[in-house]
């Protein structure tokens, strides 16, 4: 059972995109007409899926590859295929799991919109596109979906692109992605280039995850040092742009625009992690040189800082668990910076589970909340905060690896603080906006019941599992939640709800300001300096003069010596058809003759090369 598993292992690949296929290809035939149909094949992929990487994970060797040659230019032999390992295995598990519950969630949610079939249709290519980004044992093929990725997330967020808002926030989004996916694509093909002039291995030249210690290390040795921080500075602003760290962060509160169950699934478990699995990845390369590890670090504790900050003055539920995801991912950089891989995985599998519950007990825009979902929301808040489950053990454990850092575990627990306290608030601003109501949806309950469930038996599992005690941030957290509750008796929970001024500032008019100073340069270099250049524009009058030759002499009387060689052919032909047999006859006696001079010749030649 277990081989049979192990080498069926890539459906958890295919089995989503073979259902998105399904799905439109249904759709655009007429076939596949009946909602239930489709609910029932986004379920079964995502449900297959869980049990594929939970089977796998519980009985596999070290890494499974499976791969086969995509491309090939000389001695450049790109693969495509599938590296999987306990990390990806874990990752790709919890992508499932939430991926399951959210979908779960949509069929209520989504009933009465006219097109929800392109919507289930696009989670399972966002599920697809996941998987293959975590599977991926290359690169190359990482950054292929990665793009991916983006393009999908684009389409969910824009799902209503009719509405202008929900237009331009998708665009926004997208285009600040843009910024990280070129960085990464410029590191990918720098060190692809170094491996492959100096490397004697040309298989380092394909960036291989197996490969990745001998890579880091013959690209230290090959590369300067500022090349190479250059280099791996690429890689972190492409992880950073992706998980929305600082300044980076204002496109996840963008994407709040989507509907509920996208900003479950795309910003708070799936799709921001792709970042910090990219530095996992490439930590090899980022321990060759300590700087690039305080880097890492620095930029997760100022925006683990800044976000609390901002989630605590914001008012609109979706954006603060915006700004708490830019901060709780900020704070997985951080102990990727100081080598804590495993408090940074488990700390991403608790966020999971609890970002995406604190979604989707969250109300529509014109609904009230229920008292079953506030409760699972203060569940979940107390978890985020902590004090509760998943959330205490994982941010504990990232708290120990601060060991001797005074000032960072100060900092530390000045971010715990505000966690509980933008949380807390977030949920009596629920309750203070809108009157709680008894009415009870199972359908849109359960998944939330059921990732509250996930995020105890994970609890239970890393009791198990890992030794932790509890430390300053958990004292931090409650002494959060005694400043709300003072705060809500005072009636200031929505005293400071402005965005500091020199946030607007800085990205509403200092941006736009360098942007236009930098187009308006661009735009004199080209008008003054290249439009008048003369050796510039007589090399321009120049090709275009040879272009105009070559079109003229050679393409279009060669053209029309095809048409009128044909035509002549086409008049003999007409002038041999004399309806003569004795004619026919001729004809074919000099065919035939001709063809058996030529053997004869032929073999000839032959015969006197031989002798």
């Amino acid at each position: 059972m277990t081989d049979l598993i192990l080498d069926n292992v890539y459906l958890i690949l295919l089995l989503p995109f073979w259902i998105f296929l399904i799905i439109m290809g249904g759709r655009f035939f007429s076939v596949y007409v009946n909602k239930k149909i489709i609910y029932a094949l986004t379920l079964l992929s995502s449900f297959l899926g869980i049990l594929l990487c939970g089977a796998t994970l519980i009985k596999m060797p070290p890494t499974i590859e499976q791969s086969f040659p995509f491309i090939k230019i000389n001695n450049f032999i790109l693969s495509f295929g599938l590296h999987i390992d306990k990390l990806s295995l874990i990752i790709a598990l919890v992508l499932f799991l939430v991926s399951f519950c959210v979908q779960a969630y949509s069929i209520s949610y989504m009933k009465t919109e006219p097109k929800s079939y392109r919507f289930f249709a696009l989670l399972n290519l966002f599920n697809f596109s996941m998987a293959g980004l975590l599977f991926s044992p290359n690169l190359f093929q990482m950054y292929a979906f990665w793009e991916l990725v983006g393009v999908v997330s684009y389409l969910l967020i824009g799902f209503e692109y009719k509405k202008n808002e929900k237009s331009e926030a998708s665009r926004r989004v997208f285009l600040v992605n843009r910024v990280g996916d070129t960085a990464l694509l410029g590191g990918i093909l720098a060190v692809s280039y170094f491996m492959y002039n100096y490397a004697g291995n040309f298989s380092f030249t394909t960036l291989d995850f197996e490969d990745m210690n001998a890579i880091s290390t013959l690209l230290y040795a090959y590369t300067s040092t500022p090349q190479f921080y250059l280099i791996s500075l690429l890689f972190i602003a492409g992880a950073a742009v992706k998980s929305a760290q600082f300044p980076f962060h204002t496109w996840l509160q963008d994407a709040m625009e989507a509907k509920l169950p996208v900003s479950a699934l795309l910003h708070s478990a799936t799709m921001v992690v792709a970042g910090v699995y990219l530095v996992i990845r490439l930590l090899p390369m980022f321990m060759l040189e300590k700087n690039l590890l305080i880097i890492t670090g620095a930029i997760g504790l100022v925006t683990a800082l800044v976000c609390s900050i901002l989630a605590c003055i914001e008012t609109h539920p979706k954006k603060v668990l915006a700004y708490s995801t830019s901060a709780n991912l900020g704070l997985m950089f951080l102990a990727l910076g100081f080598l804590n891989v495993r408090a940074a995985v488990i700390f991403l599998v608790a966020h999971a589970f609890i970002k995406a519950m604190l979604f989707l007990c969250l109300p529509k825009d014109d609904e009230k909340i229920t008292y079953a979902n506030f409760i699972t929301f203060l569940v979940g808040a107390l978890s985020l905060s902590g004090i509760l489950f998943s959330g205490m053990v994982a941010k504990e454990l990232i708290f120990e690896g601060l060991k001797g850092q005074t000032v960072l575990a100060v900092v530390f627990c000045l971010v715990a603080f505000f966690t509980a306290f933008y949380i807390i608030r977030l949920a009596l601003l629920l309750v203070k906006d809108r009157e709680l109501v008894k009415t009870f949806a199972p359908v849109r309950f359960v998944p939330a019941v059921l990732l509250l469930v996930m995020n105890i038996v994970f609890y239970f599992y890393l009791k198990h599992e890992v030794s932790y005690k509890v430390a300053e941030p958990f004292w931090a957290a409650l002494a959060a939640w005694g400043a709300v509750y003072f705060v809500y008796r005072k009636g200031l929970l929505t005293r400071f709800t402005k965005t500091p001024r020199f946030v607007e500032d800085f990205y509403y008019k200092t941006l736009p300001a360098v942007y236009r100073r930098v187009a308006s340069v661009c735009s004199f270099v080209d008008v003054n300096i290249f439009a008048n250049y003369k050796p510039l524009v007589s090399c321009a009058k120049f090709k275009v003069r040879v272009v105009a030759w070559v079109e003229e002499n050679i393409m279009n009387r060669s053209v029309s010596l095809t048409a009128s060689g044909a035509k002549k052919i086409s008049e003999w032909d007409f002038k041999l058809q004399s309806r003569n047999v004795q004619s026919y006859n001729a004809y074919g006696f000099i065919l035939i003759t001709i063809i058996i001079s030529f053997v004869i010749i032929t073999y000839t030649l032959v015969l006197s090369q031989l002798s």
